[in-house]
């Protein structure tokens, strides 16, 4: 299995290809509207020197855009989540529940988190997706 390296662009497809091969998500996405951003901030000790802005859009079962984007597009998105690099992959490889982060105010959130509690099937699918491609993350390079 290839290696990615996190928070690139090649990442972000592999994870989007996890996303659109998985019948499970496209069910239990089927009510998910928006899109999501993430942003991850700077930690020049572990090899993030400044802010990266990540997007994504779901469309009802379906994966719409993955990209790297500069702060303008990431704050367009529905949902506009913002946290510590660290928090960031603790949640990726499932260290830490990213719900329970995001209500303990570990990570932050710009958008409707009751929207997200309702659908936190689709959002576990998601983060579950993640956790399948091997990750090579800047801190362990």
């Amino acid at each position: 299995m290839a290696k990615y390296q996190a928070m690139t662009q090649e990442w972000l497809d592999a994870w989007k290809q996890k996303i659109v091969q998985s019948k499970e998500y496209r069910e239990i996405a089927k009510n998910w509207e928006g899109s999501v951003s993430i942003i991850v901030n700077p930690d020049p000790e572990r090899g993030i020197p400044e802010q990266i802005y990540l997007f994504t859009d779901y469309w009802h079962g379906d994966v719409r855009d993955f990209f790297i984007c500069d702060k303008a597009k990431a704050q367009t998105a529905k949902f506009v989540m913002a946290g510590d690099y660290a928090r960031w992959k603790q949640g990726a490889k499932k260290e830490v529940d990213a719900t329970k982060a995001l209500m303990q105010g570990k990570l932050k959130l710009k958008g409707d988190l009751t929207y997200i509690v309702r659908n936190i099937k689709t959002v576990n699918k998601v983060i579950d997706l993640l956790c399948e491609i091997e990750t090579v993350w800047p801190d362990e390079m």
